[in-house]
This record gives structure tokens, C-alpha cells and sequence, in this order.
């Protein structure tokens, strides 16, 4: 049976909408209408779990989906149920129009009814998962990461380069905390992560599925060997490398000119009486990072407390710990903003010429030392790692993570995270906070095995011409070439749905979201548009059910209100969104399309954003050419944090 459950919101609707209306208009589309007052609650979910059998199909309007999913969803026997936000996307957005209000609440809950109608049972994603989790590159992240699975009972092999031990990773490390902070966490990392398999080597081969992931390791000796593993952890160093500036600097050529990371060796050695002039340079080209800039501050700080007049160039340095610029200050560290121009090696020093900034002047100094702060780039295997695990870097090289705001350690490959510098130079607190993170991911993989379920791609073999657009657009390897045919590898699947819109035949159609649904359910919502509104314009918004459809929510709890002419259908991501259902709402008399995507770079599957946005140049661009206004589409981006986009969108038509 098909049922309607209407949520009053503890009766504070009924000024806004006309239930009584909305239970009349829908009684032809429905077996059984219930309207009640906290569907939320206790009383309401019981209530709800006496009336919904496993075979019906359920209409929930109420609040955000957001909100009262979850516990309904837990509770209730069936699975096809379809949620309309009537609090937050229309009593709260049309408070000064209750008819308008109430003829849109039909509308959506017509097109919910049809919805449901199409929908499909969520497939279950038999997810096996070997217990046992490779880490690469060691580091203090990677140390980390082992010591938590070790301790939760998870088998770990660690693969690290040949050259480090306890030494070289205080030494690798060195910017990231005081020298004896960083001496004892190695040795009680080293300590607690010995029960870890330790491999010098390398990762040479990477095959299978998230779960079961078939490794090829090379050992230094030459051996070679294979292991099955869950999960991986790349937990690469970040490197020093010698600034632009390092050349004219005569860096490699002069004795005395030192990179940073030569500085404390210097300092060590050095007799109480033997005091110096050190120059240290901070090339203008280059940012500094919090972390750079901390190192930085530190080891000036103790060059100076050994005496020695110390003189720093620099355009800006920035530090989560801005004791560090007093204890520079204190210690007698003389700061100058400004850039080294030129450098002449003399018998009696280093000239270093300085255009200073602040006061517009060129001087220059004679120092016993010129030190360059380097810069920390990723570790030289990153790229090699990169090629042979399949993952994406970032613009400065290091490796890119999934989402940063909600999947910071997971990478753009499903059951590859990512901890430490080697997504981006870290301090020692932020580096152990993001393997323990990694390690919590990974572990809740092994214990979520079997319980993945969702709506997942189904591809038409005969329709399919084996193209590979679908192969190429996918963000998460979930489709392959297999024997010549295109294979969906559900483990891999985020069920977002891209590949729907890559593919050029449409030969692969989402459960739930048929192409044959997208039509009847656009036919729908303009047929009962036109019938309770009339000549009255509306327009379409296909928005993502993350950040899009979170910022419309957004709208109603804060009022910022919009014509009634408006209706939100949600999409699993924008980049699903094809020129076909854009066209079909226009042909339906939509008067405008809007495609309501994440910001830019902030896709919660990656690559929505930017697929939205060149779905909709090409359908202005088909609009152009047949003589159609193209600005009837348009692709935007909404956050919850603007919640008056959707009303700035939409204001001025519908």
C-alpha cells in the first residue's frame, strides 16, 4: 500500500499550510493518509511502526529529511520511503502565503507519490574485508597509526624506506615540535609499534578491491613477496628542499651558506665564546606554512640564546604558537621584513644585500653565516606512489584527500586514507591527531563488514558501446573494464550517480532514479502546477542532497523566504544532472533550471561541482544554437553557511 504521513510540527504548521486541503487533494493518491503532531517522537515513531507494514510504501511530510531520517529509517519495516521538507522548504519560506504554501506542499507530495512508485530496494554490499592494513612510509604518522591498530588487535605491516631508524626520524622530523618532545614520542611510538611486520622496501603492484586489496612488496635485499590487505595507509614525510633563492645564495658552493635544517648541527658543535653573525633568509616567493614558519621561529630562537647575533629577512611568518615569536623576540632575534637581493662571498664574510620593505631602503650586512629557510615539499616517493596506488595529488604534490571537511583522511581510492605530511606538512600534534583518525577509519571498516547498502548503478549491455566515459568520470574506481565488458565494483561505490550523466547512450541508469521516473516525475510536478496555480511560472531547482539541498534547509530555518513557484528535486550529487532532465524541465514549462551543486573543490564526491557546471554550459550552449534563451539554465553553488543563495537564485522569477 502506498500511505502519506503528515507531520504538523506540534500543530506549529497550521497557520501556514491548510492540512485539511492538502488531506482532500491527495486522497485519490494514497491508500491511507495520517496526519499527526510529533512524527519525531516516541509516540509519533510508534505510531508509525504500527501502521507501516514491510511491503507498503511511505510519503513522510515533515520536517528536513536531515533530521527526521534517521530515526524513521531505524525504525520503520519498509524501505522505500520518500521524505517532502514541508517545515523548511515551504511553511517556513512562504509564511505570507497559505494557499500558494499548501499548493506547493501537493505538488511535492505528488511527485513523492510517484517517487516511491519507482523506487527500488537499497542493494546490500557484500563487503569482505581482510584484517590485516598496510602502512607506507613509516614517519611519526605512520608509527602512530600502527601503535593504534596494534592495540585494536589489527595485523600491520610496515613499509618504510631503508635508510630510517630511530635517528632519521628525528631527523626527517625535526620541524614539527622541540627536539625533546619529538626524542621521546619516537621512542614510544617505536616502542608500541614493534608488533608491526617491518619492511624496507617498496609497494610495487596494487590490484583488487578496497577490502581486499592484492599488494606486490619489494625489499631492499631484492626479495619480493605478496600480501592481502584491508586497508592502506600512506603516511609519507614531508621533505626540506633548498629555496629559489638557494643558487644566487651560492647554496652548494660557499661554506657558508647553510639551508635551516643545517642550523642546529652548527649551534651544537659551537664553544660558549664562539659567537657568530647569521643571516637567516626567508625567499619572498614562497608562503611559509604555520609548520615552516614554527620550525623557523624555533631554531633562531636557539641560535640567538647561544649568543650569536642573529638577523631574519622575511615578508610574513605565520604560527599556531605565537610564544614562539616572543621567545624569538627575547632571545634577541632581530627581525627585518624584508628580501635578499644579492650575495657576494668576501674574505671577511658573507655580504648579504637587503632590500628592506617597512623602511624602503637597500642595506647590507657582513655575517659570518647566510642560512636559507627551506621549503617542505613531499617526499620524494609520493609520485611514485601516486602512479602505483592510483591516487590524485594536489597542486603542491602532496596527496589529495576524498573531502577535507568531512573525509580528511580519506583519499580519492575507497580504503586508501591518508595521514601526516603526506597530505601536507604537519605539526607533531596534528600529524599523531590524523594517524589515530586513519586508524579509526580503517578500523570501523573492519567492523562494518556487510552493512554498506545503497542505490548503485545498473549498466545495459546491450545498450552499452563500451566507451569508457563512464570508466573516466567515475571519482571512485567503482567501474572497470572487465573481459570487455563495463563491471560495477559495489565496495568502491559512494552511490553518487555521476556515471549517469558521463554516460553518452545512456546505458547505465541509477536504482531508484530510472530516466523513464525523471520524465513522469517532471510531467508530474508541471501537470499539478498548472492545475492549482495556473498561469502562475514555476521553476526547477535539481539540487545535491549534500551541501545544496543543506543550504535550501538552511533557508527556511533562518526565513529568508522566495516565491512559492519553486521546487526543490534532490539529486545524489549535481554531477548526476544531465542535459536530459534540464531540457525535459523547460520542455515541461519550467521557466527557469537551476543546478545547485557544492562549491568549488568542496564535492563531497569530488568532481560534482565541476561536472554540474559543464552539463550546464553545454546545454546553453544547445539552447543558443536552436535560438533558445540560455540563461533559462544556470549551475550555482549552495553552502548551509548562505542560506540566502536559494532566495537570491530563485527571487526574481518562478
Amino acid at each position: 500500500m502506498k500511505k502519506l504521513f503528515l507531520c504538523t510540527c506540534n500543530k506549529t504548521l497550521n497557520k501556514w499550510i491548510d492540512f485539511a486541503r492538502i488531506e482532500k487533494e491527495m486522497g485519490s493518491t494514497f491508500d491511507a493518509i495520517h496526519i499527526h503532531d510529533a512524527l519525531c517522537l516516541e509516540e509519533g515513531l510508534t505510531f508509525l511502526d504500527s501502521e507501516v507494514s514491510a511491503e507498503d510504501s511511505v510519503v513522510i511530510g515533515a520536517c528536513t529529511s536531515q533530521i527526521i531520517g534517521a530515526p524513521i529509517s531505524k525504525r520503520l519495516k519498509c524501505e522505500h520511503i520518500s521524505y517532502v521538507p514541508l517545515r523548511e522548504q515551504v511553511a517556513w519560506v512562504h509564511k505570507d502565503d497559505q494557499k500558494g504554501a499548501s499548493s506547493k506542499a501537493s505538488v511535492l507530495l505528488h511527485d513523492a507519490a510517484i517517487q516511491v512508485g519507482y523506487m527500488d530496494s537499497q542493494t546490500v554490499v557484500d563487503t569482505e574485508i581482510e584484517k590485516k592494513v598496510l602502512i607506507i612510509g613509516g614517519c611519526i604518522a605512520g608509527l602512530k597509526a600502527a601503535s593504534d591498530l596494534l592495540q585494536l588487535g589489527v595485523e600491520v605491516i610496515l613499509l618504510e624506506p631503508s635508510e630510517w631508524s630511530s635517528k632519521s626520524y628525528e631527523e626527517m622530523n625535526q620541524f614539527m615540535a622541540e627536539s625533546s618532545n619529538l626524542k621521546d614520542t619516537i621512542r614510544d611510538l617505536v616502542l608500541s609499534s614493534k608488533k608491526a611486520k617491518t619492511i624496507r622496501g617498496k609497494i610495487t603492484e596494487l590490484s583488487g578491491n578496497a577490502g581486499l586489496y592484492q599488494i606486490s612488496l619489494k625489499h631492499d635485499s631484492g626479495k619480493e613477496e605478496s600480501n592481502l590487505v584491508g586497508s592502506i595507509i600512506v603516511a609519507t614525510n614531508a621533505e626540506h628542499s633548498p629555496p629559489p633563492i638557494a643558487k644566487m645564495s651560492r647554496h652548494g658552493k660557499s661554506d657558508r651558506t647553510l639551508l635551516i635544517t643545517e642550523l642546529p648541527t652548527l649551534i651544537a658543535k659551537q664553544a660558549a665564546k664562539d659567537t657568530k653573525t647569521i643571516f637567516v633568509a626567508v625567499d619572498p616567493s614562497h608562503q611559509l606554512s604555520t609548520v615552516e614558519g614554527s620550525y623557523l621561529l624555533r631554531t633562531v630562537a636557539q641560535a640567538a640564546e647561544k649568543g650569536n647575533t642573529v638577523i631574519l629577512a622575511h615578508s610574513d611568518i605565520s604560527t599556531k604558537d605565537e610564544n614562539l615569536y616572543r621567545a624569538a623576540r627575547k632571545a634577541g632575534v632581530i627581525f627585518v621584513r624584508g628580501s635578499l637581493e644579492k650575495v657576494k662571498d668576501s674574505k671577511k664574510g658573507m655580504v648579504c644585500r637587503l632590500e628592506n620593505t617597512l623602511e624602503s631602503q637597500v642595506r647590507e650586512f657582513t655575517v659570518d653565516y647566510l642560512v636559507l629557510q627551506t621549503q617542505l615539499k613531499p617526499s620524494r616517493i609520493t609520485g611514485q606512489l601516486s602512479n602505483v596506488l592510483g591516487l590524485e595529488l594536489d597542486q603542491n604534490g602532496f596527496i589529495k584527500t576524498r573531502y577535507s571537511k568531512m573525509k580528511p583522511v580519506q583519499t580519492s581510492k575507497r580504503g586508501i586514507f591518508i595521514a601526516g605530511s603526506a597530505k601536507t606538512p604537519m605539526n607533531l600534534i596534528d600529524a599523531l591527531a590524523s594517524a589515530s583518525n586513519a586508524a579509526l577509519e580503517v578500523f570501523k571498516n573492519i567492523l562494518a563488514k556487510g552493512k554498506r547498502k545503497g542505490w548503485i548503478p545498473v549498466v545495459d549491455e546491450d545498450q552499452c558501446d563500451v566507451c569508457e566515459a563512464c570508466i573516466e568520470a567515475c571519482p571512485n574506481d567503482a567501474l572497470r573494464l572487465v573481459n570487455e565488458k563495463i563491471t560495477h565494483i559495489p565496495m568502491h561505490c559512494e552511490f553518487c550517480g555521476i556515471c549517469v550523466s558521463a554516460c553518452p547512450t545512456r546505458a547505465i541508469e541509477f536504482q531508484s532514479h530510472s530516466r523513464e521516473s525523471w520524465l513522469v516525475r517532471l510531467e508530474t510536478i508541471s501537470k499539478n502546477h498548472n492545475r492549482l496555480e495556473g498561469k502562475k511560472p514555476f521553476s526547477l531547482v535539481y539540487a545535491c542532497s549534500e551541501c545544496a539541498n543543506a543550504s535550501i534547509d538552511q533557508a527556511g530555518f533562518t526565513g529568508k523566504g522566495y516565491p512559492t513557484g519553486n521546487y526543490v528535486i534532490q539529486f545524489p550529487c549535481a554531477g548526476m544532472v544531465s542535459p536530459i532532465e534540464i531540457l525535459k524541465g523547460l520542455a515541461e514549462g519550467a521557466e527557469q533550471v537551476i543546478v545547485a551543486h557544492c562549491p568549488p573543490g568542496g564535492c563531497h564526491h569530488q568532481t560534482g561541482d565541476h561536472l554540474a557546471q559543464l552539463v550546464v554550459k553545454f546545454t546553453q550552449d544547445m539552447l543558443t544554437s536552436i535560438g533558445q534563451d540560455p540563461n533559462r539554465v544556470k549551475a550555482t553553488h549552495m553552502i548551509a553557511a548562505l542560506p540566502n543563495k536559494m532566495q537570491e537564485e530563485v527571487a526574481h522569477r518562478g
